[in-house]
């Protein structure tokens, strides 16, 4: 009887997390059409089509590392508080902040998504679930509202805006899944005995995002220029080849 419980609380955990991951790439594979038929309306036929197919491909393979990397960083962690050992600090945050910079907020969130659902899938969860929904709801916060600011407002002081904003509502949101969701299931439903654990709580996420914020801040700009250097070399050939072909002279 324990081992089916056993196996039946294995099989739920793979369906979501699964559904997890389907979810995160299916809205990966929606923004590659979406950005595909975008750009197809303005793009002629030969070089340029063949240009289009290249920066939706590179893309994905971008995205796709900066999730692998996202899920690497969130193994490598330890405790910090002594108040609060359970609580461990990883950076795994910072790949999802530097792809809401350099592709939005939307693919922020799909690297926020694919993280929780492959870390699921290879430890599984220990909070009933319940831990991994409010990462995923803080994440998504995160990610979503950096990207979105830094949509409207780029540079530096864009960044270090959105990066603030984004860093205040992660600790606002992680307070009240906390007080709403994560202390309850442990028993812990006085909120006279909450506090103490929510203020120490707290004190750990602003520390974590001051360090991802710092990370990110200093790390994008290289890291940048690298990712994208493909299309700006592509670009500058391409110009020099048309000026050398308008400047060599015509038979007659």
């Amino acid at each position: 009887m324990l081992n089916l419980m056993a196996l039946s609380t294995i099989a739920i955990e793979w369906i979501v997390s699964a559904a997890v991951v389907l979810a995160a790439i299916g809205i990966g594979v929606a923004i590659y059409f979406i950005v595909g038929k975008k750009r197809s309306k303005f793009s002629v036929k030969g070089e340029n089509a063949q240009e289009v197919t290249f920066k939706s491909l590179t893309y994905l393979t971008k995205v796709s590392m900066l999730t692998a990397l996202a899920v690497v960083l969130l193994y490598i962690e330890f405790p910090l508080l002594p108040a609060v050992p359970h609580l461990k600090l990883n950076i795994s945050d910072v790949p999802t902040l530097l792809g809401s910079f350099m592709f939005g907020p939307i693919t922020g969130i799909v690297i926020n998504a694919a993280k929780i659902g492959v870390c699921l899938l290879l430890r599984g969860t220990s909070t009933g679930f319940v831990g991994d929904l409010s990462n995923f709801i803080s994440g998504t916060l995160y990610a979503g509202i950096a990207g979105l600011i830094y949509l409207i407002r780029r540079g530096r002081l864009g960044a270090v805006i959105s990066l603030i904003v984004s860093s205040v509502a992660f600790c606002i949101a992680m307070w009240f899944c906390n007080q709403y969701m994560l202390l309850p299931m442990f028993g812990i439903k006085d909120i006279e005995a909450m506090m103490p654990m929510l203020w120490w709580t707290l004190l750990f996420n602003v520390i974590k995002t001051v360090l991802t914020c710092l990370l990110t801040y200093f790390i994008y700009k290289p890291l940048s220029r690298i990712m994208h250097w493909e299309f700006g070399a592509r670009k500058k050939s391409s110009v020099a080849v048309a000026s050398t072909s308008e400047e060599e002279p015509q038979d007659e």
